[in-house]
């Protein structure tokens, strides 16, 4: 029978392994539901244009959400993957640190950098156990990553003790109360590969947020995009602003900016 992914997996001692293997073979961003998005080599520069032209086309709340971030300070991407959104923060001037659990993914966005002449610290790390002491960073950020560790709820964690006190947490965890959570349970297609289910696809309520951010200050949530390109030309042709509209109620994204205490 068909299924999609549970929404609150167990961990067990197996779990890592098997998230690690998922996103080994699926390397992220370079394909939506079973679909090629570059024809490139990875790694060269028209493949990452390929990659991120669909990216910040489909998730036009994305590039806004970085530039809120104040040039010259110090940033953490968890689960950077091929580290689209890290080349971006670094070229708004950010200090940027990145850390991926697969190591395709940290070869890959090591080299763009070194090809662009960019700076930034990369390692192969798992966000359950950051290699970091605590209280370096001015922001961490992680885009739909979290929800696929195998512990979110210590992920989290340690994005508050690498945090400077004042610093920021600007995470993207899937929201349970949404169209694209509807959507898959109806048609019984898995979330992340049409013809594999990923080890871990944790979804959330507001209130669940509320809980595993209870650490932090000022927490402020948002919902952004109720559907992306895999919709074909449903978000093709849906006006911009009725998209807006439909997002904040169903919206797939929810959006956490949250403070550490000073």
């Amino acid at each position: 029978m068909k299924r999609i992914e549970e929404v609150a997996p167990k961990v067990t001692s197996d779990l890592a392994d098997r998230i690690y293997d998922f996103w080994s073979r699926n390397v992220n961003c370079e394909h939506i539901m079973g679909k090629s998005l570059s024809d490139n080599v990875r790694g060269t520069e028209a493949y990452f244009k390929d990659l991120e032209k669909q990216r910040y086309r489909s998730h036009r709340h994305l590039l806004p959400w970085i530039k809120e971030m104040e040039p010259g300070r110090s940033v953490l991407e968890v689960g950077c993957g091929i580290g689209l959104d890290a080349f971006q923060m670094a070229k708004h001037g950010l200090k940027v640190t990145a850390v991926d659990l697969t190591d395709v993914a940290i070869d890959t966005v090591r080299n763009r950098f070194k090809q662009n002449a960019l700076s930034g610290e990369f390692k192969v790390s798992d966000a359950t156990n950051l290699p970091f002491e605590e209280n370096v960073f001015d922001y961490v950020y992680s885009f739909g990553v979290l929800h696929h560790a195998q512990d979110t709820a210590a992920s989290i964690e340690e994005v508050y003790r690498v945090l400077k006190p004042g610093g920021e947490a600007k995470i993207m965890l899937y929201n349970r109360h949404s169209l694209n959570e509807v959507v898959h349970r109806i048609t019984k297609i898995p979330f992340e590969d049409k013809n594999e289910l990923c080890p871990v696809v944790r979804r959330y309520t507001v209130k669940e947020i509320k809980q595993i951010f209870s650490s932090f200050c000022d927490v402020r949530i948002k919902k952004e995009f109720v559907y992306g390109e895999g919709y074909g030309k449903l978000f093709k042709w849906t006006p911009y602003f009725l998209y807006k509209l439909l997002s904040t109620w169903w919206g797939w994204h929810l959006m956490i900016n949250a403070k550490k205490s000073v």
